[in-house]
């Protein structure tokens, strides 16, 4: 990771570089392809299959829409294509056939940069730089100011400890963000999302990697932000508890949308596959 610093600090321009080598593309985009503004957020993956080059497939005509400014929580067993839709939302990959479309319009025809910048996402693992914590949270949008910073670091109660460190936000991270917690390098990237303001968040199993006391705290500033943000939310989750809130669960297995509804629905289903993850957990504490 120190050699990759230097080359970004040697070339001068850390912020986009680091988007051409963090992202792996499958291919660049296609002739079609224009910068587009998301207003509304809507999202349809419209039968939608994919297979991986050895042969494997993970979707088949897949369908689901996620209406503007609703927020799901997409659930099922390691395996059973949750990370992949995800993948092929942001680009990362090339639908087999199908489409995804993002207010009406295929992503096919949507720069993979105007994609990804209208698009937060908040993962397991936290990609800090050797930087300090300032331009990590600045990180997510350009010319961001210092007053811009701060008030997301606020807004993702991690404010007063970034305060309370004798360089404040000129205060280097280490490498990876070594010197901070699990939580706090949580609380940047809900910073970034803050600061990012997205039409679009992505949780991708954000708590899970977190202790129970850490987790419930990160997932309270979570929640703070879904309740000011009017953006459309796909949540990835491991533990059930931490999607209780949210407008749809969309329960998947092999590659299929198997059921579907809201959480209490679901969970007072004595029949859904939804309350047999639930009660497995119960029984296991992992909650």
């Amino acid at each position: 990771m120190s050699s990759l610093c230097t080359f970004l600090k040697e070339i001068g321009d850390f912020k986009s570089s680091f988007n051409i080598l963090s992202i792996p593309h499958e291919s660049d985009d296609g002739p079609h392809a224009q910068d587009f503004q998301i207003s509304g957020g809507k999202i349809d993956f419209h039968q939608l299959s994919f297979v991986y080059n050895e042969g494997k497939s993970v979707f088949a005509n897949l369908n689901l829409r996620i209406k503007p400014g609703e927020k799901i929580g997409l659930v099922g067993h390691s395996g059973a294509g949750k990370s992949t839709l995800i993948s092929l939302l942001l680009k990362n990959f090339k639908p087999t056939s199908g489409q995804i479309l993002i207010d009406d319009k295929p992503i096919t025809n949507i720069t993979s940069d105007s994609l990804r910048q209208q698009i937060a996402l908040i993962p397991q693992d936290i990609m800090l730089f050797h930087r300090t914590i300032g331009e990590n949270i600045g990180y997510a949008r350009d010319n961001a100011t210092i007053q811009e910073i701060k008030k997301a670091a606020a807004m993702a109660n991690i404010d007063d400890f970034i305060e309370s460190l004798p360089e404040k936000y000129n205060t280097l991270v280490g490498e990876r963000g070594v010197k901070l917690s699990g939580g706090q390098r949580q609380r940047i990237a809900i910073a970034r999302a803050f600061l990012k303001n997205a039409t679009i968040v992505i949780l991708d199993e954000a708590t899970s990697s977190l202790d129970s006391i850490s987790e419930h705290e990160i997932q309270q500033s979570i929640n703070e932000m879904l309740e000011q943000n009017k953006a459309t939310v796909i949540a990835i989750a491991h533990r059930l508890s931490t999607i209780r809130h949210m407008d749809r669960i969309v329960v998947m297995e092999d590659g299929m949308i198997i059921e579907e509804g809201g959480f209490d629905e679901l969970v007072n289903n004595q029949d859904s596959y939804f309350k047999k993850l639930w009660d497995s957990q119960v029984n296991g504490m992992v909650l």
